[in-house]
């Protein structure tokens, strides 16, 4: 019975075995709303079942996910009713505690801080692994338009000296935006370093375009396959 639980079959033999998808916890409600589609359909096709749900309203991460993705979006206009949920930020800590592979874009990288500025100015407890805070910026953040992003070192998305394509556009600012990568603009020649990673993680403000380098679908699901 296949029915969404196996992606094709592997000749061994002249047996037919199944392959397991990968399972992928998605964030996707109002304040995680940002997805490249290219980006959904390459995961999809190298082999990942998203499993979709609300940091908001849902009280867990969905069951037997292998991996997270957290979007883009617009955290800030829900920091109240994302601090509420007490019982999800404990289930993504404990992931990240537990090696759970995460990749974090710019709205999902915000709320991965400890505390979020509200537009009101209101300041809101989140998710507590990023060492640093989020406030509004007065105008739209220098870092913004199309980049490609060299890794400095090994992570969950790719090697040393490999690079994948990128956009920034955020009026917010962190305390902690990162080293591990170089951001450099295409035209201009303009750089900046950013990126918080590890073997099983990644949160920046860059929203990533897979298809500027599609080993990194593949090595994000081969972290969560090993898991």
């Amino acid at each position: 019975d296949l029915e969404g639980e196996k992606i094709g079959h592997i000749c061994m033999g002249g047996q037919d075995t199944a392959i397991p998808k990968v399972k992928i916890g998605v964030a996707r409600d109002a304040a995680f709303c940002f997805y490249y589609a290219d980006n959904l359909r390459l995961l999809e096709a190298a082999g990942a079942e998203l499993c979709y749900f609300s940091p908001m309203d849902d009280g867990h991460l969905p069951k037997g996910i292998q991996g997270l993705l957290l979007g883009g979006g617009y955290p800030e206009l829900y920091a109240k009713e994302l601090s509420e949920n007490l019982s999800m930020r404990q289930d993504i800590r404990q992931a990240v505690a537990q090696g759970m592979p995460i990749l974090a874009e710019c709205g999902g990288f915000m709320y991965l801080h400890k505390t979020i500025e509200d537009e009101a100015g209101r300041i809101y407890p989140m998710a507590g692994i990023i060492d640093g805070e989020c406030s509004k910026g007065k105008r739209l953040n220098k870092h913004f338009g199309y980049i490609t992003m060299t890794a400095s070192r090994d992570n969950v998305l790719c090697k040393k000296g490999e690079q994948f394509t990128a956009h920034e556009f955020h009026y917010y600012n962190s305390t902690n935006d990162g080293h591990d990568f170089k951001a450099v603009k295409p035209v201009g020649g303009r750089n900046w370093i950013t990126g918080n990673t590890t073997p099983t993680f990644y949160g920046g403000f860059p929203h990533i375009y897979f298809k500027g380098n599609e080993k990194v679908v593949y090595q994000f699901l081969d972290k969560c396959s090993n898991k």
